[in-house]
């Protein structure tokens, strides 16, 4: 009888271990999924932006978005210094990964400071995420 009571005893622990178990798993699952996510909107959580080059007649400033999945805003935006703050003069917006040069004429003569900055949005859960990423500044006058 009591090895009876015991081998019951541990079948019904065994099977309240079963099933205390799946939730468990189910969760041990979600977070996984989770930390995938966040793995792969960590891998393309910042632009690479590079510094932007005086060409004749213009200014080209390239960012590069690698790894990024369709669900993930990028956004560069080449800036001027102005007297008053930044000034936003050229922009580009796409979604995933890919590569984008910016092209902004420029009078002959000016000389002005230009940025580049990079922009990735995305969801993580219900909260909306954005990582920003600026560009070494140059200083340059137009040829």
């Amino acid at each position: 009888m009591r090895t009876l009571n015991t081998m019951v005893l541990g079948a019904a622990v065994a099977a309240a271990a079963l099933t205390a178990g799946a939730p468990a798993q189910a969760a041990a699952q979600t977070s996984a999924q989770t930390s995938t996510t966040t793995a792969a909107a960590a891998a393309c959580s910042q632009v690479r932006v590079y510094r932007p080059e005086m060409r004749k007649g213009h200014v080209a400033a390239t960012g590069w978005a690698i790894g990024c999945s369709r669900n993930q805003r990028v956004k560069i935006m080449l800036k001027r210094k102005r007297w008053w703050g930044w000034q936003e003069i050229s922009t580009a917006t796409w979604y995933g990964a890919g590569k984008k040069t910016l092209y902004k004429g420029c009078k002959r003569g000016t000389t002005f400071t230009y940025q580049l900055q990079g922009q990735v949005s995305y969801y993580a859960g219900s909260k909306y995420v954005v990582h920003n990423g600026y560009s070494p500044k140059m200083r340059a006058k137009c040829p």
